[in-house]
């Protein structure tokens, strides 16, 4: 495939939604080149589903596929035993292998609905950690100082705080760093967090007389809950979402947000995204209309254009017309009468009792019976088929 060198592409990809880039000059003079550029990115399955905040990094990817370059692409099922610390304000459960291997099969069906897999090189970082010995672990720490550690930002915050900093949490910036040495690298993307263990990767190649990766930051995109979109936190819209979910979860974004989501997880040109932006500001648009176009834009990416559409359609019947969704999950309740809170736990709406408790006491959840329609109390629920459970504003089920 013949290498795009078209000016005007590679300044928008070295500008949209990224964060950092270095050596950017030098970067750019690769991409005018001609050069196939070995490009570099790692992801730990530590869960089974990506969320957007991953995507992006995934469609910046693409953009670099798509100008002809060789995209390498890492599944660290043994960086993910350790897992990163780059986002953590305490230490992580580690996976066991089993949840990595059940995690690892679904990624790569998910991966292909952005990468062109049959142009994409994937590797698995336990084909050559797990052949090397403890000598060549410590040999690789030598390169760094505990003080380059533990002065990187969350690793301080929580020294500072008198959090425990577990001393393999350290060792991961050196096994992702050592990635790009075997991979000989020119370039690894990765989420804004993550800078400190790309630049690991540099001094690691310089060690081993390589010429170092340039790197390039995304930036951070946050989730639900106004912090940065995490599986762990579970504030994630996932690009397996059901089209009709992920236009409601798009649908309650903070109206600051849209723009971010807009340079980050669509292509409408940046022309566009920025006119958006100063309609905000200026409050000449109402943010509603905005993110239904940006909530089209996303599902038709993964989902096609007729997917969209039908989201559209079926969020405003259900939101704007106040009817009931066109499809509802139906569950079978034997009993006559049931505890309520056991009711939200047994139908999927709560965790727990506490869970379910909580949910009622913020008038979160109710019953829809024909015409009628009021919130569960805490107590008995009389059990009659048909009876419909909403919780929040997105979620419903129908006892029969």
């Amino acid at each position: 495939m013949k290498i795009i060198t078209d000016e005007n592409k590679i300044e928008e990809i070295l500008n949209r939604g990224t964060e950092d880039i270095i050596d950017r000059d030098s970067l750019k003079k690769k991409l005018m080149s001609g050069k196939r550029l070995n490009i570099k990115f790692g992801i730990d399955p530590t869960g089974p589903k990506i969320h957007l905040g991953r995507a992006s990094v995934l469609m910046k990817l693409r953009d670099f596929q798509d100008l002809g370059h060789k995209i390498i692409f890492i599944i660290g099922n043994f960086t993910a035993l350790i897992g990163d610390a780059s986002d953590k304000d305490s230490i992580r459960k580690p996976l066991t292998e089993k949840e990595i291997k059940e995690n690892v099969k679904h990624y790569l069906k998910q991966i292909g609905m952005i990468l062109d897999l049959s142009k994409i090189e994937v590797k698995y970082n336990k084909d050559w950690f797990g052949k090397m010995k403890t000598i060549d672990i410590i040999k690789l720490s030598m390169n760094f100082t505990a003080q380059q550690m533990i002065q990187r930002r969350n690793f301080k915050e929580r020294w500072d705080s008198e959090k425990p900093i577990g001393v393999h949490e350290l060792l991961y910036p050196l096994l992702q760093g050592y990635d790009s040495v075997v991979l000989k690298s020119d370039l690894e993307l990765g989420g804004f967090d993550q800078l400190f263990n790309l630049k690991a990767g540099r001094e690691l190649q310089k060690t081993f007389n390589q010429e170092p990766q340039d790197v390039m930051t995304v930036k951070m995109l946050y989730g639900l809950d106004g912090r940065k979109m995490s599986t762990s936190w579970g504030n994630v819209i996932n690009i397996l979402d059901e089209p009709k979910d992920m236009f409601g979860k798009l649908m309650s974004l903070q109206d600051e947000l849209v723009p971010d989501y807009f340079e980050s997880c669509t292509r409408i040109p940046m022309v566009q995204v920025n006119q958006f932006k100063q309609n905000l500001l200026e409050k000449t648009v109402n943010p509603k209309e905005l993110k239904k176009i940006l909530a089209k834009e996303i599902i038709a990416y993964f989902y096609g254009h007729k997917k969209a559409e039908e989201a559209e359609k079926e969020f405003e019947k259900v939101h704007e017309n106040k009817e009931l969704p066109t499809e509802i999950e139906e569950i079978s309740i034997n009993e006559n009468i049931i505890d309520a809170q056991d009711l939200l736990v047994r139908i999927g709406f709560a965790n727990s009792k506490s869970e379910a408790k909580r949910l009622i006491e913020q008038n979160g959840a109710r019953i829809i019976n024909g015409n009628e329609s009021k919130n569960i109390s805490l107590g008995l629920i009389e059990i009659k088929k048909g009876m419909i459970v909403q919780a929040g504003k997105r979620h419903f089920k129908k006892i029969v």
